[in-house]
């Protein structure tokens, strides 16, 4: 029995060079709910280039792509497939009995946003259980500073006081859902909560270790802003009220705008068809929920 790293490996060995490729979402970790099911596995694919990669990618593997999919990554500018977080998807990859979903992200732009949360795209998601099937030193340094960042943005939206360990771990957690168009029409009103208690081991392990905790409680002190990212640093400086509201404000204008950007541009690297049965998928277990 092969362990999801080693299938994921024999999956990119098929594709052309990376830099880093890391597994997220369902398909990598377990969530609550989703025992009886076989989600799709999700990747961040970091390359040097996105259009010389998915060139490569296209002669190799011409059935990665939709028709509309081929033509956007041929002819499209590359501000264009930057566009939404910097990152461009393809979903229902088959391969060995599972299905894929690769991001592909060039590496400038996976660090600075991890550093500076340009767009909060990338590094919210990497603040979740992940799984680091290869990466640079650089890379694993910087996705270590944005659980940090991550950790400490959620002491500071909270404020000073004591706040149940799950609670604690649901909140920071769903630092990238707050303000995306997706949450309240097609995605899990319980998603946060399952991802957290379906995984509440990885967030003890990571998070739980840089955290003062007495009797399932964490106890938040006072922070300062000195070691958050660049851009919501300065963003808090300019922020007339209260640094909590700053925060959800920050993330809401950077969640809102991105996640509108991916899912018009999912229309044409995934194609109508594939985008369409990848939201009534997410609507069917809205229903179930």
């Amino acid at each position: 029995m092969k362990t999801p790293k080693e299938e994921i490996l024999e999956f990119m060995k098929e594709r052309p060079e990376t830099v880093a490729v890391i597994g997220y979402g369902s398909g990598i970790n377990p969530q609550r709910g989703q025992e009886n099911r076989k989600p799709q596995i999700d990747l961040i694919v970091v390359v040097d280039d996105l259009k010389e990669w998915h060139a490569l990618n296209i002669k190799k593997n011409p059935n990665d792509y939709s028709f509309s999919g081929k033509l956007f990554f041929k002819y499209a500018p590359k501000k264009w497939l930057k566009s939404g977080g910097k990152i461009t998807y393809m979903t229902y990859i088959p391969f060995n009995g599972s299905k894929y979903k690769i991001g592909t992200i060039e590496k400038e732009d996976f660090l600075n946003d991890l550093k500076n949360w340009e767009t909060f795209y990338i590094a919210g998601r990497m603040q979740k259980p992940i799984l680091i099937v290869s990466a640079s030193e650089d890379i694993e340094s910087a996705i270590e500073y944005n659980r940090h960042a991550g950790l400490l943005s959620t002491e500071l939206l909270l404020g000073k006081g004591e706040f149940d360990e799950e609670y604690f771990y649901t909140i920071l957690a769903g630092l990238s859902y707050i303000g995306d168009t997706r949450m309240g029409i097609a995605e899990n009103p319980d998603k946060v909560l399952n991802i957290v208690k379906g995984r509440f081991d990885f967030y003890q392990d990571v998070y739980g270790s840089q955290l003062k905790i007495k009797d399932n409680m964490v106890i938040v002190p006072e922070e300062s802003m000195e070691t958050l990212p660049d851009d919501l640093h300065l963003y808090l400086e300019n922020y007339k009220g209260n640094i909590g509201d700053g925060i959800r404000e920050f993330l809401t204008r950077k969640n809102k705008s991105q996640s509108m950007a991916q899912t018009i541009k999912g229309l044409f690297t995934t194609g109508p068809i594939k985008s369409i049965k990848y939201v009534s998928e997410k609507l069917k277990r809205r229903k179930r929920k």
